[in-house]
C-alpha cells in the first residue's frame, strides 16, 4: 500500500512538469538559438528562449518560444500586453484583434514565478500553446502567428535588445 501511495504522490508531482516538456518531445528537431530576459521597470518578468530548426533563425518554418516566468503574471495582464503589442502591427484591424483576443484567452493561463510556458509556431500558421498545468491548445491562423511571433522576433519589436539576444546575435545585459 505504501508503494501505491508513493507512486501516486510521485505522479502528481511530476505530471505538471512533464506536460510542459512534451513540446520538446513532439518537436525534437528544434534547437536552442538564443536566450534573453524581458524586463519591465528593472524587474525580470521572464526568461525567453528561442528554439528553431536552424541555428541561424530566419523566419524558420517552425520554431518555439519558451517562457520561464520569474514573476507571477495574471492571464489578463499577459493578454492585455499581447493585444497592445498586436495592435501596433501594420494592417491589423479591430475585428482581427477581437478574434486574436479569443485565441489568447483560450491559449494563455495565469503564470506563477518558476512556471514555464511555450508557444510553438509552424510555417503554415499553426500555433500551439503549452503550459505546465494543462494540455496544449492549438490554433490555425497564419496572420496571428506571424504578428504574435513578431512581438519578440520582428524587426520593429518594442524589445530590440531581447530580440538580438533571442537571435543569438548579442548577449543581453539590460532591456
Amino acid at each position: 500500500m505504501q508503494n501505491v501511495v508513493f507512486l501516486i504522490a510521485c505522479l502528481l508531482f511530476v505530471l505538471p512538469v512533464g506536460a510542459q516538456a512534451d513540446w520538446k518531445i513532439r518537436h525534437p528537431d528544434l534547437q536552442k538559438v538564443g536566450t534573453g530576459v524581458l524586463k519591465v521597470f528593472f524587474m525580470d518578468i521572464y526568461i525567453l528562449t528561442l528554439h528553431s530548426k536552424e541555428r541561424d533563425y530566419q523566419v524558420s518554418d517552425h520554431f518555439a518560444l519558451e517562457f520561464n516566468y520569474k514573476k507571477s503574471v495574471s492571464k489578463k495582464t499577459i493578454i492585455d500586453a499581447s493585444i497592445d503589442e498586436l495592435s501596433k502591427a501594420p494592417s491589423v484591424g479591430s475585428v482581427e484583434l477581437k478574434a486574436w483576443k479569443k485565441i489568447l484567452e483560450k491559449g494563455i493561463s495565469d503564470m506563477q514565478a518558476g512556471e514555464k510556458a511555450s508557444v510553438v509556431f509552424s510555417k503554415s500558421g499553426n500555433v500551439e500553446f503549452w503550459s505546465e498545468n494543462r494540455q496544449p491548445i492549438s490554433f490555425q491562423d497564419l496572420k496571428f502567428a506571424k504578428n504574435f511571433a513578431a512581438i519578440w522576433l520582428g524587426p520593429k519589436t518594442s524589445y530590440p535588445k531581447l530580440r538580438l539576444a533571442l537571435l543569438g546575435k548579442n548577449s543581453q545585459n539590460n532591456q
